[in-house]
């Protein structure tokens, strides 16, 4: 079976929205989801996600 990995490519412009994606992405791992300001990290993480248009974790 083949298996095809499609990656997008990112700008510099993209590149601090990247990584604070990845930060907000461990701080929620990290957290319990009836945590204190895991609705609040959910939020913002889903912000960021929306300016750059995919969802670089998934």
């Amino acid at each position: 079976m083949m298996k095809t990995e499609i990656r997008a490519t990112a700008t510099d412009q993209d590149a601090p929205l990247l990584r604070k994606a990845e930060a907000l992405a461990a701080q929620l791992k990290a957290m319990t989801p009836d945590g204190m300001g895991y609705r609040f990290t959910v939020r913002k993480y889903e912000a960021t996600v929306a300016r750059l248009g995919y969802d670089p974790i998934s």
